[in-house]
């Protein structure tokens, strides 16, 4: 998987930055500087093109992995936070801390001009993997959690969910909600799947269930990266690519609520407000976040055997634009597209989940 960013020099490969010990956190409650709790000052603007501010609070647990963005030249990032993570953290993540508290850990991504798979890949899903596992023993006190992944961020999730939490009733019902995007995910044309247990989110009320799509604006061109699962045919039962609305969860057409950052740590990080689907044309506010308030429509389409979240402009909102090619779609901005839609829904199943399992019971 390619990065968002591009690749810059950060430091001379012969004299590496020490490599700390134990898990590093990138958000957690408590720290000093969390980028998951950077101001969420927001200008909204609605349908009819008004505009107003407003503050938001946080309210239940997140566990949120970041997609691949490290500028390191390694095979393997270090935990060292840069300013690549700080920025991802505060475009992706920090909206969900109106409604839960928000866990990142940072881990060992594969660096794309290094090798893919193999012993880089497990390095990757090792550190999360030991992360999760700090989180558990040290901060979950058996509440419920929210599992929130982009790209190779949900990659390592899918593998968490399939090894560690789908198989273990104990861990399995304390997930309120896992979405992953940008990733492409089996299921079964009856819907069945994409876990043994834990299944698609089919309506507001489901509870331990995910959310995944690849967004586009345009019907996916021939070679697009994102929409097909693989492999195709599973144990004799045909399967699809999983595409679920945010905000149509029961299908059909459902109307997003974009939010997007203006303000970034870096400008190295798609969906600021110099790159993304914008294209030459980025929003802008006097806030540090612009809300777009159900002025994109979204609904998962089967186009060429592919399954994608379909997203088109209404009310004169801003066109949107693949990027870096069409064959990308809207990858890079599938979080921001219906973050508005993801935070109410986090807080919806959070409010169910707590109602049918108390704080700290099993």
């Amino acid at each position: 998987m390619a990065a968002l960013g591009g690749v810059a020099p950060w430091a001379d490969a012969s004299q590496p930055r020490p490599e700390p010990v134990g898990t590093v956190w990138l958000c957690r409650p408590g720290l000093r500087s969390d980028p998951c709790t950077a101001s969420l000052r927001t200008t909204v603007v609605s349908a009819n093109g008004s505009a107003h501010v407003v503050n938001y609070r946080p309210a239940t647990d997140c566990f949120y992995v970041y997609p691949n963005i490290s500028h390191q030249r390694t095979t393997n990032a270090t935990l060292h936070i840069d300013p690549q993570e700080t920025a991802i953290a505060e475009l992706e993540a920090s909206p969900f801390s109106w409604v839960c508290r928000v866990f990142a850990p940072m881990y060992r991504e594969v660096i794309p001009t290094g090798p893919e798979g193999g012993e880089a890949a497990s390095i990757a899903y090792r550190s999360v993997l030991d992360a999760w596992r700090d989180y558990l023993d040290r901060y979950n006190d058996r509440r419920g959690v929210v599992l929130i992944g982009h790209s190779e961020g949900s990659g390592m999730l899918f593998q968490l969910i399939a090894r560690e939490i789908d198989p273990d009733p104990s861990i399995r019902h304390r997930v309120v909600l896992a979405t992953l995007l940008g990733l492409d995910m089996p299921v079964g044309v009856d819907g069945a799947g994409p876990f043994a247990h834990i299944g698609a989110c089919g309506s507001s009320s489901t509870l331990g269930c995910v959310v995944g799509y690849n967004a586009y604006s345009q019907p996916p061109p021939p070679g697009s990266l994102f929409g097909r699962a693989v492999p195709s045919v599973f144990d004799g039962v045909e399967q699809k690519d999983l595409c679920t609305d945010p905000a149509a969860l029961d299908g059909g057409a459902g109307t997003l609520i974009s939010l997007y950052r203006t303000h970034l740590a870096t400008q190295e990080v798609a969906g600021g407000t110099t790159e993304g689907v914008f294209g030459v044309h980025p929003p802008t506010s006097a806030t540090p976040w612009i809300e777009y308030d159900r002025r994109y429509t979204a609904r998962c389409v089967d186009r060429s055997g592919r399954q994608v979240l379909l997203v088109e402009p209404v009310n004169g909102a801003p066109g949107l634009v693949a990027a870096p090619t069409p064959a990308w779609g809207l990858h890079l901005d599938d979080p921001n597209l219906a973050l508005g839609n993801l935070v109410d829904l986090v807080h919806s199943e959070a409010t169910a989940y707590l109602m049918l399992r108390p704080t700290g019971s099993p």
